[in-house]
């Protein structure tokens, strides 16, 4: 035997009792430990358990209520182009027609003026584009009706 293997084996053998007894009990040990920990990994993203992507997920909208639709209007775009819109508010459970009303409508109005208003065609002429829009309208209405406008429809989307 070489002088590694030697004083391998008698380091096993003076702290084991016997030959190789501490090396087997080690690598005993590491298996289901491993298993173990595979084991709980799968099943905390299994069960929805926090990882990464998994709490960055979006917030949970309120339960939507009624819909409320405004007229469509012509808004001016870039280039001498219009845009004629009509879109419908998506109201919370908790607000109901009566309570929004028209002077809500109003700004419901000027919100989409001011986000669509000077655009040029071509970025409003892709879905994606409508679709960046859309989420626009959603973020300002947030904002400007604190939580009570959930989701914004196109009702009406002409371009000329």
């Amino acid at each position: 035997m070489s002088d590694e293997t030697e004083d391998t084996a008698a380091a096993a053998t003076d702290a084991g009792g016997e030959k190789g007894g501490k090396a087997k009990k080690g690598k005993g040990n590491l298996v289901p430990a491993a298993v173990l920990a595979v084991g709980i990994a799968v099943g905390g993203y299994f069960m929805g358990g926090s990882g990464g992507a998994a709490t960055a997920a979006e917030p949970v909208k309120p339960p939507a209520g009624e819909i409320a639709t405004m007229e469509p209007l012509s808004v001016n775009l870039a280039d001498g182009h219009f845009l004629k819109v009509g879109i419908a508010l998506q109201l919370t459970e908790e607000v109901s027609l009566e309570e929004f009303g028209e002077g809500e409508l109003a700004k419901a109005k000027d919100l989409l003026i001011e986000q669509v208003g000077g655009r040029p065609m071509e970025e409003l002429a892709t879905p994606e584009g409508r679709q960046a829009l859309k989420e626009e309208l959603v973020d300002g209405a947030d904002e400007t009706f604190h939580g009570d406008v959930i989701d914004v429809y196109f009702t009406d989307f002409v371009m000329q």
